[in-house]
């Protein structure tokens, strides 16, 4: 485990500024095999750095289901920890019945408490930078580029997400790419102005999955030998769009889980493509000048029919305004 905690990527993954060694107490203990080293008693150091390799990993750290740096060991980070050791089977102490425990979505972040505690041990960490190192060297890792998954990660870390201006020019090229590459395979014209949109409402142009709870549980009682990662990553809101993992086959993915491994620009595509499978906003799509009808009309495709609920059409409409203007 030593030499997995002073690999330089590694340790890049598991601190903010890529320097910072405060985990190291508590690693240390487990490495000495300090078995009392639980939920309730890790530092908040070496939980910020196990929730960053979580994070890294496509684990939620939070009961929301959210994708959380805070320091504390809840129970989402609780129930990611029992997600990896059952799935890499490490251990069965939590079963798989307890992960996928009914539920629906008003209740499932009440009910996570039925989860059992998890024991952080070494094999469980070891297991975990394993994981991280195998996924850099083979490219199985979030955009399948370190550099880009370490954007993401650290600026979710910050609570920093971007402007407009910033999400034009950092992914303007992109959009512009998916939108043509639409309309030559599809026939489907897309004002690019929509996609950053999306982009900017969902997501702000830094991706942070969201894990739903009920989705898993309803996925497992529907197909219980269906491998429980592949589950979870339909049970996810993935990518700069938060598509939902279980479209993955829509949008053009072999699975859920390389949706969270899918290049930028394929993530892009993703919600280009998503779009542009909404036969009733076609021609909403194709305006350069919506009124407030298409975005309510897009709102609802796109969220869901309580849009209104949170104003989504009324910032859809700033967000493409915005992006209008900076096209010039």
């Amino acid at each position: 485990m030593t030499d997995l905690l002073t690999d330089p990527q590694i340790v890049r993954v598991l601190s903010l500024d890529g320097r910072s060694r405060a985990w190291m107490e508590d690693f240390e203990r487990l490495q000495s095999g300090d078995r009392s080293l639980t939920r309730k008693s890790a530092g908040e150091h070496s939980i910020k750095s196990m929730q960053r390799l979580m994070i890294f990993l496509g684990y939620s750290t939070a009961s929301t289901g959210a994708f959380l740096i805070d320091g504390d060991f809840g129970r989402g980070t609780n129930r990611g920890v029992a997600q990896f050791q059952l799935e890499h089977g490490i251990s069965r102490k939590v079963p798989r019945h307890a992960l996928c425990y009914p539920c629906h979505f008003s209740n499932a972040r009440q009910r996570i408490v039925s989860i059992p505690d998890t024991i952080l041990d070494t094999t469980t960490l070891v297991a975990m930078l394993e994981s991280a190192r195998r996924g850099i060297d083979n490219g199985e890792i979030a955009f399948g580029d370190f550099d880009e998954a370490l954007f993401h990660l650290n600026q979710l870390h910050r609570h920093r997400y971007l402007s407009c201006a910033e999400i034009a020019r950092r992914y303007g090229a992109d959009v512009r790419s998916s939108v043509a590459e639409i309309a030559t395979a599809d026939d489907v014209a897309i004002a690019p102005e929509w996609v950053m949109a999306v982009i900017k409402q969902e997501t702000s142009g830094v991706v942070r999955p969201r894990f739903e709870q009920h989705k898993l549980s309803r996925f497992n009682e529907r197909e219980p030998g269906t491998n429980l990662g592949e589950l979870r990553h339909r049970s996810m809101s993935i990518g700069l769009g938060q598509i939902m993992g279980y479209h993955y086959e829509r949008v053009g993915a072999p699975t859920a889980r390389s949706m969270l491994f899918s290049p930028i620009r394929d993530q892009i595509l993703y919600v280009a493509r998503f779009l542009a499978l909404g036969r009733s906003i076609r021609t909403s799509l194709a305006k350069r000048d919506p009124d407030g009808e298409d975005f309510a009309r897009v709102a609802r495709y796109y969220n869901g029919p309580k849009y209104a609920n949170h104003f989504y059409d009324e910032r859809l409409a700033r967000w493409f305004r915005e992006f209008r203007l900076l096209a010039g």
